[in-house]
């Protein structure tokens, strides 16, 4: 009978849902909300990145033991790979961070992220933190911990073991283990003092497992005195699923990482080890933790409404309850400790919203509007319980609807509001990254926003009931829906967007000679432009461009006007960036507005200034003809065609041998003998294709899930070895060979300047007909030659790759350009 609050409803239509519906729970549901309200205890569950999480752990904590449970991600994934689009950076880290929503919404949990940027893989603590900022990050594990007030807190990873794993991932627990005594003290940060208060926990874990010690063998063999042994297996018989199964729906929602799961049942056995903080006095967590009304001061008179309604709860007749649970509101609001007051207020709010059937809804008449803009907000509110409510007022900003509105039972009661958009409100697009990050940490100018994982909503519609007598406000988000001819009734969050969207296209421009280039520009309104406005692009230094002005003169909400112009770098051109602005009136609009639609997440918008990176490159290139064949997301099909290599992209599909015979070069994409189950019957076409002249590149795999045995017709085995310097020595082991020397001469400068890492997932061995080029390593490692293998097949050539081409092209890097450019033209 025990189950999260919004678990059946989220689970029922969550594939179907673009933004967050208004809640309708269920009277189980109701039931749950009230077993939670009378549980007073909090766990923080704390680790590096999105799919670092136990979902188990956090949906047992949260559904079966009725904690409120949260769990803390450093990072939000920006530094990893994206298996359903091309988007990288920021913008897989937007992916991840709704994804680690999808998940929460799914397990019950909440969520919570530092400023801390994923720059890809570390191999130490001590790298981890001097890229991240230490102190920065470990202020906002203080003030999560001071915010969320856990009384519990376990850690995915062990602090102790520097070096064994991810630096990211023992760099969480290091900041957690300091965090812990920390929090509690009012000098350090006491900037943050004006959020929150001091807070120390009881206890904290570690979420051990046999993955820690080698294997289940050794696992079984470690003194477990200080461990705590939880079964996460239990089953939920009104929801007719396992915990287990619950776990692997909230894992599933990792799409842009492929960790779709299987649900399992019975037992699952999860363990902890005691680190610091209070003895434990029993098997739980919680033991000794006083987890009831009675923790708060006069809170046994609340228990004593309270505790009984569990007993008294009718699920076919929920609202029977409703008159104690506004008496406990009542007291509730007496609460002298703020946190509590505020949790507990919100909490019992919601309990009488769920047992009276309560639905409120405020929509807007299209999904976004621009400063200083009138919408209409239709609103609705219905009450499905023979309770005595009445709709006192709905306001949004600082206009107000007095209604005076009985709520009839099960009568829906409609009205509507006219609302300006306030000029002093800010564009709907993520909070991090209205700036650059800098080094390794986002900067985050508001305290308060500091954790959340998005930006908080500006529009609230907030509904005033008198419901029996008191006095009770909710907030709804303000959205937006629309009936979809195939999905039915579809959600879509509001926004707040610029007059007018600019975009250009291509967004990065490589140049390597004086040639001229077009550019695109796409204005796109989002109001009636009724003035004449003028478009002026702002060439940089060096580059000239064939107009600077271009007028247009009126433009219709939703209307789009495409115009183009002509650049080029004149012989004293450097790379740099071009701008273009939009003058209205006294108005100047300078941005683009991105969208990231995936059918599995809302869709997100990021509002950006709009710019072109121009890069004058001196690369040589080849006339040879490339096939690209797709595999997990990247940009590098584009990023070759913009320096002039002639290519083209494919599905897996799409490969046959006809159609390779059009072909010089094929590159296949990343970890493409990871995700393509066809891969393996599609070597022999390869095979043939080298055997008459081609060259085969393969690009990096993982060495896990391979969907091949072997790779024909060299074969190699490919490792975890990689290099995370990014400025590692690159030593050249076959200065001659022409991958270093045809059309470009490689040297030791085209090495500068590469980010994030040199290379990723080399091979260890390999055909003896596969010579390798490079050695590096990290440091107090061993030289690893396996980053790049190339060998001859017959007629032709196969070569395999670790290096990370996918990250260094998109950075503009014209080293990595020159390189892979000499692979294709061998």
């Amino acid at each position: 009978m025990k189950y999260s609050a919004s678990l059946i409803f989220s689970i029922l239509i969550f594939q179907f849902t673009f933004a967050q519906q208004p809640s309708k729970p269920t009277s189980g549901e109701a039931f749950q909300q009230l077993k939670s309200l009378n549980f007073l205890g909090n766990v923080l569950y704390i680790a590096a990145h999105p799919d670092d999480e136990n979902t188990a752990f956090i949906s047992y904590f949260s559904n079966q033991v009725n904690a409120r449970t949260a769990y803390l991600s450093l990072t939000r994934g920006d530094g990893g790979q994206n298996l359903i689009g091309n988007e990288l950076g920021e913008e897989l880290g937007l992916i991840r961070t709704q994804e680690l929503l999808a998940a929460r919404n799914i397990d019950g949990g909440e969520q919570f992220f530092s400023r801390a940027v994923d720059f890809g893989y570390s191999k130490t603590p001590d790298e981890t933190l001097q890229i991240w900022d230490k102190e920065k990050i470990l202020a906002d594990v203080i003030y999560t911990i001071r915010k969320f007030r856990p009384d519990v807190i376990v850690n995915r990873f062990d602090h102790r073991t520097s070096g064994n794993t991810h630096g990211h991932h023992t760099s969480s627990a290091i900041l957690s283990h300091e965090a812990f005594d920390l929090a509690a003290d009012e000098n350090i940060y006491p900037e943050q003092l004006s959020e929150v208060k001091p807070w120390k926990p009881k206890r904290l874990f570690f979420n051990t497992s046999w993955y820690f010690y080698g294997s289940p063998e050794a696992f079984k063999k470690v003194d477990k005195s200080k461990y705590i042994k939880i079964n996460t297996g239990v089953y939920y018989p009104l929801l007719g699923l396992s915990n287990n199964e619950i776990a692997s729906l909230s894992r599933s929602q990792h799409q842009s990482q492929g960790f779709g799961q299987i649900g399992s049942r019975g037992d699952n056995m999860t363990y902890v080890e005691f680190i610091e903080g209070q003895e434990m006095q029993t098997d739980s967590l919680f033991g000794g933790i006083n987890t009831k009304w009675s923790r708060l001061k006069d809170g046994e008179e609340i228990g004593q409404i309270l505790y009984p309604l569990e007993e008294k709860f009718d699920h076919q007749k929920p609202w029977l309850i409703v008159p104690e649970l506004i008496q406990a509101f009542k007291k509730i609001k007496e609460i002298d400790d703020l946190y509590w007051r505020n949790h507990k207020s919100n909490e019992i709010k919601n309990l009488i919203k769920s047992c009276l059937g309560l639905f409120i809804e405020a929509k807007a008449e299209k999904n976004y509007a621009t400063l200083g803009e009138e919408i209409k907000i239709d609103l609705e509110a219905i009450n499905r319980s023979p309770i005595q409510i009445t709709l006192d007022s709905v306001g949004i900003q600082d206009q107000r609807a007095t209604l005076i509105e009985p709520l009839k039972e099960n009568q829906v009661l409609k009205s509507n509001l006219s609302i300006k958009i306030e000029d002093t409100l800010n564009y709907s697009s993520p909070y991090w990254l209205n700036q650059k990050p800098k080094n390794g940490t986002y900067y985050v100018k508001q305290q308060s926003f500091i954790g959340l994982p998005e930006t908080p909503k500006q529009l609230k519609a907030e509904f005033i009931f008198d419901i029996i007598g008191e006095k009770i406000s909710y907030e709804e988000d303000l959205i937006y829906k629309y009936k979809s001819p195939t999905l039915g009734e579809v959600y879509k969050n509001f926004k707040i967007l610029p007059e007018v969207s600019i975009e250009m296209y291509p967004k990065t421009l490589n140049f390597n000679d004086t040639e001229e280039k077009e550019i695109q520009v796409t204005v796109k309104a989002f109001r009636n432009i009724e003035e004449a406005s003028q478009i002026e692009i702002k060439s940089p230094i060096g580059w000239t461009i064939n107009q600077q002005k271009i007028k247009i003169n009126t433009l219709n909400e939703g209307e789009s006007k495409s115009f183009k112009f002509r650049i080029k770098p004149n012989q004293n051109a450097t790379s740099s960036s071009l701008e273009i602005e939009m003058k209205t009136g006294n108005k100047i609009n300078n941005s683009v507005v991105k969208t990231i639609d995936y059918p599995h997440i809302p869709e997100q918008t990021i509002i950006r200034k709009s710019q072109v990176e121009l890069n004058k490159f001196n690369i040589n290139t080849t006339d040879k003809k490339v096939a690209y064949i797709k595999g997990a997301g990247s940009l590098i099909a584009d990023n070759l065609s913009s320096i002039g290599i002639d290519i083209d992209a494919f599905n897996l599909e799409d490969i046959n041998a006809s159609l390779l015979q059009n072909y010089d070069v094929v590159i296949t994409g990343l970890r493409l003998y990871n995700i393509s189950k066809s891969i393996d019957f599609k070597q022999k076409i390869l095979q043939d294709f080298i055997a008459k002249g081609g060259h085969l590149i393969i690009q990096y795999n993982t060495n896990r899930n391979l969907k091949v045995d072997k790779f024909e017709p060299l074969n190699f085995q490919i490792s975890r070895d990689r290099v995370v310097d990014e400025n590692a020595e690159m030593r050249i082991l076959e200065p001659k060979h022409s991958v270093l020397n045809q059309p470009n001469k490689i040297s030791h400068k085209d090495f500068e300047n590469w980010v994030q890492e040199r290379g990723l997932y080399f091979a260890d061995q390999w055909d003896k007909n596969l010579t390798p080029i490079f050695s590096m390593n990290d440091v107090d490692e061993s030289p690893k030659k396996g980053s790049l293998l190339t060998g001859k097949y017959k007629k032709g050539h196969v070569t395999y790759t670790g290096i990370s081409f996918f990250r260094q092209l998109p950075a503009n890097v014209e080293g990595a350009y020159k390189l892979l450019v000499n692979l294709i033209a061998l």
